[in-house]
């Protein structure tokens, strides 16, 4: 059906705003400016009109699977749990950033695939977008075939190498009861857990051959490749070198240099910004912005945060509206190879949310157009009147 949103104002292709109508159509964004279309109206009531954010990498979804340590729900509950959380952030395409792991449970391979397949299976019913990020641990080499499987057959939107051994063994030399209560999550015992990292690290030279051959399928299908936290630049240009040109939440300023000089999009965490510093000790993501050295904001481990993050960029100064909404929007829609999305502007997919600002320091997303179709509502807006759109 048509719809046209009046009395909105819309972030535009050029970082403008403008108060004007937009008109949507078959699921696209038909035209922008008044009296942009006609029949059925839904009046904004002076709200803003946002692209709808884009997540390449979200692992909140976890918390809907395992809320506690060591209790686990139905993986479709979980996931239709999570798609709510995630059109209530304003995020209207969700990559599930899922590991896959020699850790097992909830990080082993047959959990993942169960999540791809409950992903695939309930796709009509979800609100946002979502899709499968594959986060491979480079020391799984059991689950080498399965990984290039998944791949061959597009059913993986992205993929990165983790390396969370060197952290492992660190951690195992200066703080071993955060590792005692991490191997009773994984369901191992201290011992067997110390035991197993041991015979990991044996078989490094099999571990490189494992990236090289995953990442040669991936280049092959398309699929955008990276490196999950990067700390020195010649990791970086390691992994570059493989095809895996995404630099996932570097380390430290020179590895995002590193990948600047290399041509590499960085992507850094929301909540890094959002809290103002890393919970790990890392560098500042708003360093790495500051710097104009971040390409994308990703919501990691908390789905509010690139929402709020952009709003925090601009109360703080550091960016015009325009500038950081491009870091939750068209700066990860290039990167994931998107072009269908991540912009107002005709010919682009209706994925677009309503946001109330009028209280100072606490913008709220009201509403997620998804494809055209209203998925999410946190208030009428008179939508009642629109038939067939049913606010959630």
């Amino acid at each position: 059906m048509s719809l046209t949103l009046v009395n909105a104002r819309i972030l535009l292709e050029s970082g403008a705003i403008e108060k004007t109508e937009l008109q949507i159509d078959g699921g696209e964004i038909r035209r922008i400016g008044t009296g942009a279309g006609r029949g059925k109206t839904l009046d904004l009531g002076g709200r803003l009109l946002l692209p709808g954010i884009i997540d390449l990498h979200g692992d909140g979804f976890e918390r809907s699977l395992a809320p506690r340590a060591g209790t686990e729900f139905p993986i479709d509950i979980a996931l239709m749990d999570a798609d709510r959380a995630i059109l209530a952030s304003g995020i209207t395409t969700a990559l599930l950033a899922q590991g896959v792991s020699w850790e097992g449970r909830l990080r082993s391979g047959a959990t993942a695939e169960r999540i791809l397949d409950a992903i695939e299976r309930a796709r009509h019913r979800f609100g946002a977008d979502l899709r499968f990020h594959l986060r491979f641990e480079i020391f799984a080499m059991e689950e080498q075939e399965r990984a290039r499987k998944w791949i061959e057959d597009g059913r993986v939107a992205m993929m990165v190498f983790n390396d969370h051994l060197p952290q492992y063994e660190e951690s195992l030399r200066n703080s071993p009861e955060r590792m005692q209560r991490w191997s009773h999550i994984i369901g191992m015992s201290f011992d067997e857990f110390r035991a197993e990292l041991k015979a990991r690290r044996a078989r490094e030279a099999e571990a490189e051959a494992n990236v090289r051959a995953i990442a040669e399928v991936a280049r092959r299908a398309g699929v955008p490749i990276g490196s999950h936290d990067d700390d020195t630049p010649e990791l970086r240009e390691r992994y570059n070198a493989l095809g895996a040109e995404v630099a996932e939440f570097p380390v430290n300023m020179e590895t995002a240099r590193a990948a600047r000089a290399l041509g590499n999009p960085v992507g850094m965490g929301a909540p890094n910004v959002l809290r103002g510093g890393s919970a790990s000790g890392n560098v500042a993501a708003r360093d790495v912005i500051e710097d104009g050295l971040c390409d994308y904001l990703i919501s990691d481990y908390y789905y509010p945060a690139q929402f709020h993050a952009a709003f925090k960029l601009v109360a703080d100064g550091v960016l015009p509206l325009g500038d950081a909404w491009s870091l939750v929007s068209a700066g990860p829609a290039r990167v994931g190879n998107m072009p269908d999305r991540g912009t107002i502007a005709p010919g682009k997919r209706a994925d677009l949310i309503v946001v109330d600002d009028s209280e100072p320091g606490l913008p709220t997303p009201v509403a997620a157009f998804v494809a055209g179709k209203l998925c999410y509502a946190a208030t009428d807006l008179g939508l009642g009147a629109v038939p067939g759109l049913t606010p959630a």
